[in-house]
């Protein structure tokens, strides 16, 4: 909106405009691809937009109950997860006065927000006009989650139905369902069994800062076996791991570089020569780091965890084997393991050491986000030699009627405290006006929600 006012005869447009978002260019692919990237990249983003053509869906196929159209969540804030899900009632017995078959609700919430109780938060209108009466609507639909606005569109043959809401806790989202509702503990519920949907597309930006990939390699490492009891084992270029015999010893020092780490792995290589293929070994942490590979013997070993991290091989000769270590590496410090053969196996396993091998001896690959180490910069620190880093990779609505709606490619906004309304804007129109008018920064008003299946 553009206000004029008039002084010693000059008039001045001020143009009040929202803070503009920069960015990368949206990123497009399936369903799978997004919630893989986001999983491998312990990523979000809070520009989600979800397309798909659905043909099928039946409210009598979910009598007394509901349907999930499309569900967009984020699991990794602490404690719970933010949620935006566009349910479909079902046929029921009373009817639902509130919610008659075939129409639309739009719930989302936040069990993360910053303070206060969570409570429910819906797009308007709720309920939405009757969409789905048989299974045979053939619908196209968009849902999006986006910094201001939570919506949806469904454009059903001449008709288009429209659903919007404000985003006052900042849900983000790093994963999709299509025609079901992902479940916190597992698992799903409200599944649309007879609908198909095709042509699906989720395209969206990467926000927050990327995940951070490093290597640290072994810092010390050494064979200890009963047959040298007070000895250090010869052979220092030798991890041997043999049932019930000898075991090897890993130590490492994860950087102060390094921030909350996401995934470690553990991966060993195999020697060339004949006998070193075998069954691997279990690995287990060690809570004492207090030992040298220059002095370590069977006798003074260091006693490992009670439970196995899991099993790292089998391994054929010269072959790299690996293990996730789950939570055992959170973040910087000094981190011990020994691999461990069980009486049960039936076959030795030889892995170069650091000193058998200046490319092949054991190493860590972390994933984590945070930290003093940017992408694509070396950390130092800890280790026999230096670790190595790469970077990651208010408007209208209208229910039933037809006509262009709400786009989700505009960012709908509500008015801002400042009195500056600006309705819609779309993404890369303000910059020009920028250049001729003062810019004008936008408060959002908060509104907490939370979103539960049993809600109605």
């Amino acid at each position: 909106m553009a206000r004029l006012h008039s002084s010693f005869g000059v008039t001045v447009a001020v143009v009040c405009l929202a803070a503009g978002r920069a960015g990368a260019a949206p990123v497009c692919g399936s369903v799978a691809e997004f919630n893989g990237y986001m999983s491998d990249h312990a990523a979000t983003s809070d520009d989600v937009t979800l397309t798909f053509d659905v043909v099928g869906v039946n409210p009598a196929d979910f009598h007394n109950g509901k349907g999930a159209l499309a569900q967009m969540r984020n699991t990794t804030c602490n404690g719970g997860a933010q949620d935006a899900v566009i349910k479909v009632y079902g046929t029921s017995d009373p009817l639902n006065t509130a919610h008659p078959p075939g129409t639309l609700k739009m719930e989302y919430g936040n069990q993360c927000c910053a303070a206060g109780t969570c409570s429910e938060l819906w797009a308007e209108p709720n309920a939405s006009a009757v969409v789905f009466a048989n299974g045979s609507e053939q619908c196209k639909v968009t849902m999006w989650v986006k910094p201001a606005s939570v919506g949806y569109k469904l454009e059903c043959g001449s008709s288009t139905f429209d659903g919007l809401g404000g985003n006052p806790e900042k849900n983000v989202v790093n994963q999709v369902a299509v025609l079901e509702y992902l479940l916190t503990g597992g698992g799903s519920t409200w599944e649309i069994s007879n609908a198909k949907a095709s042509n699906v597309q989720v395209c969206y930006t990467v926000t927050g800062t990327p995940a951070q990939t490093l290597t640290v390699p072994v810092l010390e490492d050494v064979t200890v076996g009963p047959s040298y009891p007070t000895t250090v084992f010869p052979d220092v270029g030798d991890l041997a791991v043999e049932a019930a015999d000898n075991q090897a010893y890993l130590k490492f020092v994860v950087p102060p570089s390094v921030g909350k780490v996401t995934q470690a792995r553990l991966v060993m290589h195999t020697r060339t020569e004949a006998s070193s293929n075998g069954s691997g070994g279990e690995v287990y942490p060690v809570a004492n780091h207090q030992w040298s590979e220059s002095t370590l013997t069977w006798n003074a070993r260091p006693t490992p965890g009670a439970t196995s991290l899991g099993r790292i091989g089998p391994a054929a000769i010269d072959e790299s084997v690996s293990l996730d270590l789950g939570s055992a590496i959170t973040g910087p410090g000094t981190y011990s393991f020994a691999v461990v053969s069980p009486a049960t196996d039936t076959n030795g396993t030889h892995f170069f050491s650091k000193e058998g091998s200046a490319t092949a001896g054991p190493r860590l690959l972390l994933t984590y986000q945070g930290g003093g180490a940017s992408g694509g910069g070396g950390a130092s620190g800890g280790g026999s030699g230096g670790q190595s880093g790469s970077g990651g990779w208010g408007a209208t609505t209208s229910g039933g009627a037809a006509g262009a709606g709400v786009d989700p490619g505009v960012e709908n906004e509500p008015s801002s405290d400042s009195g500056c309304a600006l309705g819609a804007r779309a993404r890369g129109f303000s910059w020009w006006l920028a250049a001729v008018a003062l810019l004008g920064l936008r408060r959002r008003r908060a509104v907490r929600a939370v979103i539960t299946p049993a809600g109605e």
